[in-house]
């Protein structure tokens, strides 16, 4: 047997042993912001649910537009493989979307969603998507989706909804 398949071999148990015997799951605010600089070796663990933001904006006549702007589909070419500050945008919004989700679940108190930086940001993004769909707009509203894995029938869930905001305001309205 040669080295390299060896080493393969080995490999393969450990994942094997990775997949039987779990640890503990480490949580906890200072852990969440730690993430970046850890890999993920979960990454595959488990499918579920993915958060997604969905936009509608408001006319000053009172006329709404449909929710639109789930995940937006990241166009690929050999150009972008070093430099690709679209797509790298898109999965920052995305990141930003699925933070406010965890910091959600994680809130004891509802009156302190306008306090977090998250929803700030959120707020701040949907303003964007809404402006630059419906740049007569005034008015806009958000939602937090939870879009079920591929294959299932089930409806998506509305996780938050957020009040009416301004499209000129820079400031965030209490709900």
């Amino acid at each position: 047997m040669t080295d390299p398949l060896l080493l393969i071999l080995v490999y393969a148990g450990f994942l094997a042993l990775t997949l039987v015997f779990r640890g503990r799951v480490l949580q906890g605010r200072w852990w969440f912001l730690l993430r970046s600089f850890l890999p993920n070796w979960r990454f595959y663990h488990r499918v579920g649910a993915a958060p997604v933001m969905v936009v509608r904006a408001g006319y000053p006549d009172g006329r709404w537009t449909d929710w639109h702007g789930s995940v937006p589909r990241a166009q690929r070419a050999l150009s972008q493989l070093f430099h690709n500050p679209a797509n790298n945008r898109l999965l920052l919004d995305q990141s930003l979307i699925e933070h406010l989700y965890a910091d959600l679940r994680d809130l004891s108190d509802p009156d302190a969603l306008t306090r977090l930086v998250s929803y700030r940001l959120t707020c701040e993004l949907a303003r964007a998507r809404a402006l630059s769909d419906a740049p007569s707009a005034t008015q806009l509203q958000f939602e937090i989706r939870l879009i079920p894995p591929y294959g299932t029938a089930s409806a998506d869930t509305a996780v938050l909804t957020s009040p009416v905001l301004a499209t000129a305001a820079r400031e965030t309205p209490s709900p």
